[in-house]
């Protein structure tokens, strides 16, 4: 039997165990080893080297923009276009309260108020305001603002006394500084109010920290927690919505992607931005970004300007400066910068109004406000600034775009005006005036013109006033809304009918000087009939106002005051149109390239800014003045860059421009702008009624010349008269220009040139001792008449002009003819100009006179070999011109609209204005 043997335990041996370990831990030790390897460590190195020399690279390259961008002004505070300053003077009739306005108009802000230090500051001490001048008082290292103590009388009304605080002395009068009109520069047209820290109420930051950058002044320039929030809500909102399209970028983040970045959406740009942003947070405290940021931040549109930065914003949206700002005011502001055109308060004030709503809740979930506060505040009215006329109104935008369209003329480098302060010529008050004049009249054409069909609106105006003794323009109004329209036509090239015609009637006067044919005296006269005139181998026949003539003789002087065609016509020729057209271009009017007969009654175009510069040289004893527009140009910190004057020249001799003056004053007191005086206007005024296409009316004092031009951008026929259309603006301008500014008023002083005679009107000679006719006429030494005249006892002198009666204040209508009929006839009478209807009574129409070819029933063109004058219904006039092709036997559709010329020149129109 077999025997078993028990099996043999093993022992287990450490041996073993160190054998596994050591299988297992050999490898891990290898891969450490390979990890740590000096190839591995190698190419490590490389690489960590390559990125901080990168890193080092753009460190250089970001500092150097940076610093750059730094190195100069980024917004430069005081920068922008200035009215002129404020003259306050003892005994004004100004309020407590209407100085407090001019002052926060200036930019001051109460004393205390947290703003910052640079500013002007005023306090109010009963009836009684100290003034202390801002920083910008400065030029050229003076001081040209003093501080002042201003005294009311009891009431707060009427300035009692004028104390200059630097010396203690009384003063009569004194400047105040100017308002900033405009900060637009360059072709971006940006509107930007430069503002610091200190500028921003507490409630304004809050609600800009709470909806872009809650940590911003706790993060070193990149919110990593708003990164991460934004990314969250793009994936989890819906991606319809705003909070899906979120942005993760800081404040400083934004600052640099506006101020050196492009807008582009991509990898290397926000990478870009984020390491610009750790380097800028070393340069400039979180104070400065912060300023610089709510100066950089676009918050929507304007007029067609671009509104950056919250001091224009609190301007442009509630018109009051960006400390008076209110909680609700602020967190819509705030609310704006996510999408500005998506919460225009203008388009949709109900989103606009959540959308401040949703940012106060914010700023109440976030503990910056109260939630009594937020509810409080959400329960406020959203009260925007009304938008229509408020830009023409406060800013003279026509005016702004001149003058930055003058820049060029002035500075090398345009781009530098941004930081330049531009100094002005215009009068706020005038140019408020101005406005005010211009609407008034424009709405109750608008309701004239309804009876023609033509929508309201439609008709326009424009209004400039030049200070006649240094050219300085005091207003200038370029069309009724500039948001609709920014077509400036101040500058706009127009017919300017009769309101040319003084130029005819001084180159008369100067034969005085030159006498060829022979001298041509005020008293000299020409018979007031139909006339036939030829002038390079063509006819010309000129009409009357009306057709209607006196067939008598009229004096130099009431051909003017009735503004005559024919015997204007007849003045032209006999002196030669073309010493005509160059004294016209002396004056500063365009030259034409050929002269045309029908040039004498105002057929080459010229703009309302150079008539008024033309007649200067009647204001001011025949010595014309250039517009002047940009008074000084400083730096930001005052040092001039320069300061232009206007350039004189002399037209007239003192005693031509003075006879002128005196004829022009008698258009006003009886002649065609006689409706002037039936207005109630006083003043001692000089000035001429025109009619073409449009309507006219240049008037002037000794100190101030103002013209008005009313008419159709399309040159359609306005088919009112100057004294109708124009006139009432530039009577309500000049009413509120003369009562701000007294010194412009006066009179002429007669040159010693001067001689003085009683003539007989009905013949220019010397009256008889006994004449009932006899009237006081001036001469030029030595050109007096001296013959009597023999004229008949019972010879009754040239009829006037009968004026109808005054027109209701705001209601144009049509003026009274201001040619006489035929003699014996019945004086004309206001119904004259009418149809007669069913019930016998007579209904106004306009009527036009142009120049016609008889042969075709056209328009004529200056190579039609007859030319007549004939006076139309509004309406039944011909539209279309005649031409050279009807002449000479070419074929052409009949009515054919004459084509352009070839060289691009305008040809001269020979459209007859009409006589006022």
């Amino acid at each position: 039997m077999a025997v078993g043997h028990p099996t043999k335990q093993r022992r287990r041996s450490s041996k073993a165990r160190v054998v596994r370990y050591d299988d297992w831990a050999e490898p891990r030790r290898e891969w450490w080893r390979r990890l740590f390897s000096a190839p591995v460590i190698a190419v490590l190195a490389v690489l960590a080297t390559a990125c901080l020399g990168v890193l080092a690279y753009y460190y250089v390259v970001f500092s150097a923009r940076i610093d750059r961008l730094l190195r100069g002004e980024i917004f430069t505070r005081s920068a922008g276009i200035y009215a002129a300053p404020k003259e306050i003077r003892v005994g004004e009739n100004l309020s407590l309260d209407d100085l407090i306005a001019l002052l926060k108009r200036a930019g001051y802000v109460e004393r205390g108020q947290q703003a910052d230090s640079s500013r002007g500051r005023y306090a109010v001490e009963g009836t009684a305001v100290e003034i202390e001048p801002s920083e910008n008082s400065v030029i050229d290292g003076q001081r040209v603002f003093a501080r002042l103590r201003v005294q009311f009388a009891r009431g707060g009304r009427g300035i009692a006394s004028i104390t200059d605080l630097d010396n203690s002395r009384r003063i009569t009068r004194a400047w105040l500084e100017p308002e900033q009109i405009s900060s637009v520069m360059g072709r971006e047209r940006e509107k930007r109010r430069v503002i610091g820290f200190k500028d921003l109420p507490p409630h304004l930051v809050k609600a800009i920290l709470v909806t872009e950058d809650r940590s911003f002044f706790e993060h070193p320039g990149i919110n990593f927690r708003g990164i991460l929030r934004a990314l969250w809500r793009r994936y989890d909102a819906d991606p319809n919505s705003p909070l899906a399209r979120q942005g993760g970028s800081s404040i400083t983040q934004q600052l640099v992607k506006n101020l050196l970045l492009s807008p582009e959406r991509t990898l290397r740009r926000k990478l870009a931005e984020a390491y610009m942003s750790l380097i800028l947070e070393t340069r400039l405290s979180k104070e400065e970004i912060f300023a610089l940021y709510c100066n950089e931040v676009y918050l929507g549109q304007q007029a067609g300007f671009s509104i950056n930065g919250f001091g224009e914003a609190a301007q442009a949206y509630f018109n009051k400066d960006v400390t008076e700002l209110t909680l609700p005011e602020a967190a819509f502001l705030a609310g704006l910068i996510r999408s500005p055109n998506r919460y225009n308060p203008y388009r949709d004030p109900e989103r606009a109004t959540a959308r401040r709503n949703q940012v106060l809740q914010s700023m109440a979930e976030a503990g910056a406000i109260t939630p009594q506060e937020a509810a409080e505040a959400q329960a406020t009215p959203l009260k925007v600034a009304p938008a229509k006329g408020r830009v023409d109104i406060s800013e003279a935008p026509y005016f702004v775009d001149y003058v930055q369209n003058l820049l060029g003329d002035y500075l090398a480098d345009m781009s530098a005006a941004q930081h330049l302060r531009i100094y002005t010529s215009i009068d706020m008050d005038l140019q408020r005036a101005a406005y005010a004049a211009v609407a008034k009249q424009l709405a109750a054409l608008d309701r004239v013109l309804a009876r023609r069909k033509i929508a309201p609106g439609t008709v326009q105006a424009a209004l400039v006033a030049l200070n006649a003794q240094t050219g300085e323009i005091v207003a200038m109004v370029g069309g009724r809304d500039y948001e609709k329209s920014q077509l400036n036509r101040v500058e706009a090239l127009r017919q300017p009918g009769s309101v040319f015609k003084p130029f005819v009637y001084a180159t008369a006067l100067n034969t005085a000087y030159d006498p060829v044919p022979r001298v041509i005296t005020a008293a000299t006269t020409f018979m007031d009939e139909p006339k036939t005139f030829t002038f390079d181998d063509q006819e010309y026949s000129p009409g009357n106002f009306g057709d209607q003539y006196t067939y008598a003789p009229v004096t130099l002087r009431d051909a003017l005051v009735r503004s005559l065609n024919v015997v204007t016509v007849e003045v032209a020729n006999e002196v030669t149109i073309g010493r005509v057209m160059n004294l016209a271009a002396k004056a500063g009017l365009p030259k034409p390239a050929r002269p045309y007969l029908a040039m004498a009654l105002g057929t080459n175009e010229a703009t309302p800014l150079q008539i008024a510069s033309a007649y200067t040289a009647f204001a001011q004893n025949g010595v014309r003045v250039t517009p002047v527009a940009i008074d000084r140009i400083t730096t930001g910190r005052g040092e001039t860059v320069v300061a232009p004057v206007g350039q004189k020249n002399e037209v007239l001799t003192p005693e031509v421009a003075f006879i002128m003056t005196s004829m022009m004053k008698d258009v006003v007191n009886r002649g065609t702008a006689a409706r002037l005086r039936a207005r109630g206007f006083r003043a001692n005024v000089a000035g001429k009624t025109g009619t073409s296409r449009d309507g006219w009316f240049a008037g002037y004092t000794p100190s101030l010349v103002c013209v008005v031009w009313v008419g159709f951008d399309d040159g359609s026929q306005l088919g009112l008269t100057g004294a109708d259309s124009a006139l009432p603006i530039w009577a309500d301008f000049m009413t509120a220009a003369l009562n701000e500014h007294p010194e412009w008023t006066g009179d002429w002083q007669m040159p010693a040139g001067i001689e003085t005679a009683e003539i007989d009107p009905t013949t220019g000679q010397l009256a008889a001792p006994d004449s009932p006719n006899k009237r006081l006429e001036y001469f030029i030494r030595g050109t007096a008449p001296t013959v009597q005249s023999q004229a008949p006892p019972e010879a009754s002198p040239t009829p006037e002009i009968e004026m109808p009666d005054a027109p209701p204040p705001d209601l144009p209508v049509p003026e009274a003819s201001p040619a006489e009929p035929t003699q014996g006839a019945e004086r004309p009478r206001l119904e004259s100009r009418g149809l007669s209807q069913p019930d016998g009574s007579a209904r106004s129409v306009g009527t036009i006179t142009l120049d016609i070819d008889p042969t075709t029933g056209l328009i004529a063109a200056p190579t039609c070999p007859v030319i007549r004058s004939k006076t139309f219904i509004i309406g039944q006039e011909p539209r279309r011109y005649c031409g050279p092709q009807y002449h000479t036997g070419r074929s052409g559709a009949l009515g054919e609209r004459e084509p352009p010329r070839s060289d691009g020149s305008s040809r001269p129109r020979l459209i007859a204005p009409r006589g006022p």
